[in-house]
């Protein structure tokens, strides 16, 4: 299997500059950088890196803790490379130093793989999540040690891999070792016999810090609720339930969309209700509005949590498996969610446990918790024990990761 899909890779190497250029004229892709997933790039003779290859803003956010500590003192040189304009913005705010630099991942070419792996010759390779390209572990492992750090497989994905168990197991085994995020993973993974393998737990769980609010400013208290990481196909529950919400009482919903791209059909479908609309990126100071903030800017979430007590969890009301609730709960807010969460079972199952979360079975619960939620002028106390599983997860990970470079 492997063979016809390296092969495959080979045969589209010459078009691929041909599928970037469209990208960026329907401005997906950087004009200015594109070049760098085709394995170019701007620096010279950059030597004892440590590479850390994420996927989009949430995986850069995670690693954040063991960038600054392998980074720190400048004994090392740190790699991130991301796929998403998002977490190329972020880096740029965020991030950047002397000595941490960020390229745009190499598309899954063996040729654009062995020009990158050329020039920047790491140390150590880490891969963060789901990241499972084959071209790009098979040539890595030939020139570093690498790991999967925070695995993560779906259920969707063991059934489909299961198709493929001797590619996969092949696969796998490239790496030194797989520290699993969750139990469900580990057991999937156990499936083709990897030995490889140990269960750490969530790195999302490691930063536990608030972000000081730095982009949007609030001149004035009003009630609110938050909508994180929707889906498309969510849009109209949340407009509805906004709806719904002000007959009962004011309130301004902040409208956070999973993806971007999508914007001008969110927007009409807003206006189609004759609902006030604001959108962050244009106007950046929330007053009292009873409409919908649309956050239309990636990275800026934080600022709304710091004042935002009750938030809806998106991709849970659809068969989509949740999105990850961790940073909204640095800031003690009450957190909401539908019933599919399967990508997140665990974490879930910890913050219901502790009070932290409650299932929503549809968008009538969902209004009446909003408004109960809102009587209550207190924010969630964070559980220590978010603060207690992180500094675990933390010291267990660098352990493992101090034996490899």
């Amino acid at each position: 299997m492997y063979i016809i899909y390296k092969f495959f890779t080979f045969i589209i190497y010459p078009f691929l500059i041909i599928y970037l250029n469209i990208r960026v004229r329907k401005k997906k892709e950087c004009p200015i950088r594109f070049k760098e997933k085709l394995g170019f790039s701007k620096y010279h003779n950059i030597e004892n890196t440590i590479w850390f290859h994420a996927s989009s803003l949430g995986e850069i956010k995670s690693i954040l803790p063991f960038i600054k500590h392998y980074g720190e003192g400048k004994k090392n040189n740190i790699l991130i490379t991301t796929v998403t304009l998002s977490s190329s913005a972020f880096f740029d705010e965020e991030i950047k130093s002397n000595n941490i630099f960020h390229q745009f991942a190499p598309l899954d070419s063996p040729i654009i793989i062995k020009k990158f792996l050329k020039k920047w010759k790491p140390k150590l390779s880490i891969f963060v999540e789901s990241e499972l390209w084959p071209n790009m572990i098979t040539e890595t492992s030939k020139n570093s040690k690498v790991i999967l750090l925070n695995a993560r497989i779906s259920k969707k994905s063991f059934i489909k891999w299961k198709f493929f168990k001797k590619t996969f197991s092949k696969l796998m085994n490239k790496f030194s070792i797989i520290l699993c995020q969750n139990l469900e993973t580990f057991n999937y993974l156990k499936y083709f016999s990897l030995k490889n393998m140990s269960y750490i737990g969530n790195i999302k769980l490691i930063d536990s810090e608030k972000k000081i609010p730095n982009y949007i400013t609030f001149s004035e208290k009003f009630n609110s609720w938050s909508a994180m990481s929707i889906h498309f196909e969510e849009i109209d529950i949340i407009i509805e339930t906004h709806k719904k919400i002000n007959k009962e009482k004011d309130f301004t919903t902040f409208l956070i969309p999973r993806h971007l791209d999508k914007l001008d059909l969110i927007l009409q479908k807003i206006k189609n209700h004759n609902i006030k609309v604001q959108r962050i990126s244009k106007n950046s100071e929330v007053k009292k509005f009873n409409g919908i903030i649309l956050i239309d800017k990636f990275g800026i979430a934080d600022d709304i949590f710091n004042i935002s007590k009750v938030v809806f969890m998106g991709g849970s009301f659809i068969d989509h498996g949740g999105q990850n609730p961790i940073e909204p709960i640095k800031y003690g807010c009450h957190i909401l969610h539908g019933k599919y969460i399967y990508n997140f079972t665990e974490i879930y199952e910890l913050l219901n446990q502790n009070n932290l979360s409650k299932i929503i079975l549809n968008q009538n619960e969902l209004v009446k918790e909003i408004l109960k939620l809102s009587m209550d002028n207190k924010k969630v106390k964070i559980n220590s024990l978010h603060n207690s599983l992180g500094k675990k997860i933390f010291i267990e990970t660098q352990k493992i990761l101090d034996q490899l470079i």
